[in-house]
Formats: C-alpha cells, sequence, structure tokens
C-alpha cells in the first residue's frame, strides 16, 4: 500500500493572511486564536499546505 506524502499545514489569520497566530483559549468554548499581527480574535482561521523549500 503506497502511503500518500504528507504535507506540512500552516495556520493564517483570515483578515491579514499572517502566520502569526497564537492558541488562545479551548476546552467548553471552542478553539479561539488570537493573530498577533492585526489583533484579530476567533475561531475562523485559515490552514493551508506549506510552500516547500527549494531544492539545491
Amino acid at each position: 500500500m503506497r502511503r500518500r506524502p504528507e504535507h506540512k499545514k500552516i495556520k493564517i489569520c483570515p483578515q491579514c493572511q499572517s502566520d502569526r497566530l497564537i492558541f488562545e483559549a479551548g476546552l467548553i468554548t471552542g478553539q479561539v486564536y488570537h493573530c498577533l499581527q492585526c489583533n484579530y480574535v476567533g475561531s475562523l482561521i485559515l490552514e493551508i499546505d506549506a510552500p516547500e523549500p527549494l531544492k539545491k
């Protein structure tokens, strides 16, 4: 059986597309993130494939 190559995911802010997010809260309220660049606070974030490093 072939395995799919695993792609690293990064989380980005939906307002400013920065990856400077920190986990703010959890448990009953669900996951809440805080963007250090634009001060967005919320549970909606974008998760994208990380760009692959250039091979020499």
